[in-house]
């Protein structure tokens, strides 16, 4: 399968970028900074960009099977850098007729899902201005046309891989996740 990676700079994307190689996926990795993606292999092409430039999101997303999105910002202030990059990503997927779209958000977007001291305290105290952002990003997913799925991880860690995994599939809305596959 051919997949792009955005965000495949960040400590999340660059994981992404290795599993999918190890898997035997061709992998477009599409970071602002190509020096951080530090990994070398025959079935990777790194692009240099911008998320919020149309044309080189379209160049990483043309001929692919599945677009994977690991965007992530790294300050908190006022901004629209996900839900511009996503809507994006989108606009390049639909013009070049891909249709699979796979998006890591985050735990507490729907502001009841994120357990007592991250959603009270730490989100509203330390990330009040993401969260607003991830929330606009949500959105624009659910108005696509793409096939997505959108991911809302509790906790990340360093840590080496398990291979466990906490499914908590009692808190889904209606309509939001997942997407129409």
């Amino acid at each position: 399968m051919k997949i792009t990676v955005f965000g495949a700079s960040g400590k999340t994307g660059i994981l992404i970028v290795y599993q999918a190689l190890n898997q035997g996926h061709e992998v477009t990795a599409f970071a602002r900074q190509p020096s951080k993606v530090t990994i070398q292999h025959k079935s990777l092409r790194v692009i240099q960009g911008d998320i919020l430039e149309f044309d080189n999101v379209k160049l990483a997303v043309e001929g692919q099977d599945a677009v994977l999105c690991a965007l992530g910002v790294d300050k908190n202030k006022p901004n629209t850098i996900l839900s511009d990059g996503t809507r994006n990503i989108l606009r390049a997927m639909e013009s070049t007729g891909v249709k699979r779209f796979i998006c890591m958000s985050s735990a507490g977007i729907l502001g009841n899902d994120s357990g007592f001291w991250f959603g009270k305290i730490i989100m509203p105290l330390f990330l009040k201005h993401v969260f607003e952002d991830k929330k606009r990003q949500v959105k624009v997913i659910q108005e696509s046309k793409a096939a997505w799925v959108i991911i809302r991880p509790t906790g990340l860690t360093d840590a080496p891989k398990t291979n466990t995994y906490k499914i908590n599939s009692g808190i889904r809305p209606p309509g939001v996740f997942p997407g129409p596959m």
